[in-house]
């Protein structure tokens, strides 16, 4: 199993200088990379402070300069929202300046006002992204690139500019029961990407089951399906603490629970914060979360990592309104004080999850 730091870069502070954002990032990263872990995450979202960052390509090419190890992916494209020629040139870039450290991270989107103010369609945003997910792959595979769908229509291109890793990993976010999408990806060797944070356990072993299915029908084993899950990580001994980071979780499900819901509040670009329906206490949302001790963060993920068998975590350290002290404390105590405890169990994190299987194909 391998380890990300999703960085969302919410704003929960009005008053907070949006650069102020970014040098936290920055600086968290470095922190990962130091610490070990192997992918640094940029997520994509346009015009509300729930995310500060509308462009993770042009972050992730930034970040190339800031580190040197650790590899560097958007977390993820909003494919349908580009033009798909230039994203192609984009992610070529961002892999030459980075010396082969691209990780491709895929999704077709869910918020509705964000497809609204690009003259889109949300409703055929699944469509069109199982459209990107065929471009993505002939683009890495073969040249020259051309595609005759009902959305995408490309030329015979030949590109200056490629990639210089022959077939990047390639994570695909949502859409976890819609089978149609799952074919594509375990075809392709893609690697689903399941929020495990802050929802039932039941929850997301079902979500596991769905895909593993997929993968039988296209005459893969499940044994070896590689699996991306995403959590919220906080390490602290103090109780209240632990509260407050549970209080941004809460904050970042209300925001995702509007934005789904279609009921989302803005006052220009500023998110209003809504109770959801049914949600849970902050002393219920803990027990979901890793946020705690690092014995308590430990049992927790032992347990998780045993039924959910990830290929890869994505931490999500820089929860809401935590402050920036906090989540660098929380990179140095998640890698030194709980990984220790989760190696000893597993025999190594490699033993953890099935096997990448990046560029496989379907048995005949």
């Amino acid at each position: 199993m391998h380890l990300g730091l999703f960085n969302l870069m919410t704003k929960r502070d009005r008053e907070k200088p949006t650069r102020e954002v970014y040098v936290e990032m920055r600086e968290q990263v470095q922190l990962a990379e130091e610490c070990g872990f192997e992918i640094a995450w940029f997520a994509e979202h346009h015009f509300s402070n729930y995310g500060m960052c509308p462009s993770p390509l042009t972050m992730a090419t930034y970040m190339a300069g800031q580190t040197s190890r650790i590899k560097l992916g958007p977390a993820v494209i909003v494919a349908p929202l580009y033009e798909p020629l230039r994203m192609l040139e984009d992610l070529a870039v961002l892999d030459q300046i980075s010396d082969g450290r691209l990780v491709v991270g895929l999704g077709c989107g869910y918020q509705r006002h964000e497809f609204h103010k690009f003259g889109l369609d949300l409703d055929e945003a699944r469509d069109r992204f199982v459209e990107y997910l065929d471009v993505v792959g002939q683009f890495f595979e073969s040249e020259p690139l051309s595609y005759d769908g009902k959305f995408l229509k490309i030329p015979e291109t030949y590109f200056s500019v490629r990639p210089l890793q022959r077939s990047p990993e390639t994570y695909v976010a949502g859409l976890v029961r819609d089978s149609v999408t799952q074919q594509h990806m375990a075809q392709r060797g893609y690697v689903s990407v399941n929020t495990a944070g802050a929802v039932p356990m039941a929850t997301a072993i079902a979500n596991r089951g769905g895909v593993e299915e997929v993968y039988r029908s296209v005459g893969l084993d499940p044994v070896t399906m590689p699996l991306a899950i995403q959590q919220y990580v906080h390490i602290t001994d103090d109780h209240n603490e632990a509260l407050e980071a549970a209080d941004n979780v809460r904050f970042i499900r209300r925001v995702v629970a509007a934005m789904r819901g279609g009921y989302v509040e803005l006052d220009g670009s500023w998110l209003h914060e809504q109770v959801a329906e049914d949600e849970s206490t902050l002393e219920e949302m803990l027990p979901t979360t890793y946020i705690g001790s690092p014995d308590e963060v430990a049992e927790r993920m032992i347990l998780q990592l045993e039924r959910l068998r990830p290929s890869h975590l994505s931490c999500h350290m820089a929860i809401g309104g935590v402050p920036a002290k906090s989540v660098m404390r929380t990179i140095e105590r998640f890698t030194a004080e709980v990984l220790p405890q989760v190696e000893r169990h597993f025999g190594g994190l490699d033993r953890v999850g099935g096997e990448s299987q990046a560029g496989a194909t379907a048995a005949e």
